[in-house]
């Protein structure tokens, strides 16, 4: 008796089965991630000008700016509970990019949101804006 459960158990545990092999999940060799899309754009204007253009494209689609510094040309702003960073640079004498990432590095949100603000400043990189005083 003690051998035909010496037996079972060696059949049960070391010998693979081949009926069980249907039921078992196959594990994927890469780990899929999020694409993550380009979230910079280079424009032909000056940087201050993108930094002003980018301020009033917020105000036209009424998301909330939360913190703007004007010296290192970086803005906080929301859209409904989403927070977002804008960070605008001169890239050379006649050329600036902008580059907008989500505060928490959730990307997990409709690309919609940006593509308004792109668009905006798209359209609008020709107007200039100027000092008054």
């Amino acid at each position: 008796m003690r051998k035909y459960i010496f037996l079972l158990l060696i059949y049960t545990f070391v010998i693979p089965h081949s009926a069980l092999a249907d039921n078992i999940i196959p594990v994927a060799n890469t780990v899929n991630t999020a694409v993550v899309q380009d979230y910079s754009q280079t424009y032909k204007t000056s940087c201050e000008n993108l930094l002003y253009l980018l301020l009033s494209a917020l105000n036209e689609h009424n998301y909330s700016i939360e913190e703007i510094q004007f010296k290192t040309g970086s803005v906080l702003f929301k859209v409904y509970t989403k927070e977002f960073i804008a960070s605008v640079a001169s890239k050379d004498g006649l050329n600036s990019f902008i580059k907008i990432i989500p505060a928490d590095n959730n990307y997990n949100f409709s690309p919609a949101l940006l593509q308004k603000l792109y668009t905006y400043l798209e359209s609008n990189t020709s107007n200039n804006f100027k000092k008054i005083l």
